[in-house]
């Protein structure tokens, strides 16, 4: 059994194949057998028992998928996804929850969690959901190469919409659904999608993972 002070003090680091995996769980238990598993999995694990510890160093920290509890002290699972969000940072989130409620689910994976799982956790799973993170990091490390080049100071690909598809692409920004920009803009679904469409081309973009990391790089300009 790991000393929690222990963890507290120094996070553990197993060398490995350079895929950074960081655990973060306020049962130092849970967390030694989640390090094992990770590690004979081949993965590059950093695991902490504080979750306030994890997010403070998150700025010095190399991109990764990130496993962490649903329910915690001082910081809790969702506060930790906000905060990375918070810092655009190259992370992957999945959490694990022993409170299992859809609206959670649904809450967590607008913001961009690969998955929310059960406890107990099956393996498989949970390293299949791993995979997932690391291959959705590859993805956006393609496509930050691929977004379109930088405009002149003070222009924004964003600026070029109409009011129109700016309020649709701001939505779908948001996580937001066709039927549910619909809804809220009080226009049809075809509507939307005419002016998504367009908007996309304005903005040279193919996926929405990309219009994303475009917006989010534009933001960053301002």
């Amino acid at each position: 059994m790991i000393e929690s002070q222990t963890l507290m003090a120094e996070p553990i680091v197993s060398e490995g194949t350079g895929r950074r995996l960081y655990v973060v769980d306020d049962d130092a238990n849970v967390l030694e057998v989640l390090r094992i598993m990770f590690t004979d999995a081949g993965y590059d694990v950093q695991s902490y028992v504080s979750a306030v510890q994890f997010v403070d160093e998150v700025p010095t920290l190399s991109p990764g998928v990130v496993v962490t509890d649903y329910r915690m002290g001082q910081v809790d699972g969702p506060e930790v996804q906000r905060r990375l969000l918070e810092r655009q940072s190259d992370f992957r989130m999945i959490l694990i929850t022993a409170y299992p409620r859809t609206s959670l689910a649904v809450s967590a994976m607008k913001l961009g969690a690969v998955t929310v799982l059960d406890k107990p956790f099956d393996r498989v799973e949970l390293l299949a959901a791993v995979r997932e993170g690391f291959q959705q990091l590859q993805i956006a490390e393609r496509e930050e190469l691929t977004l379109p080049p930088l405009l002149p100071a003070g222009e924004t690909y964003f600026s070029r919409l109409s009011l129109r598809e700016k309020q649709v692409m701001q939505l779908v920004y948001e996580g937001d659904t066709n039927k549910g920009i619909s809804i809220r803009l009080e226009i049809s679904i075809k509507t939307v999608e005419k002016h998504r469409a367009k908007a996309m081309k304005k903005m040279k973009v193919t996926s929405i993972a990309s219009l994303v990391r475009l917006m989010d790089r534009e933001r960053d300009q301002l």
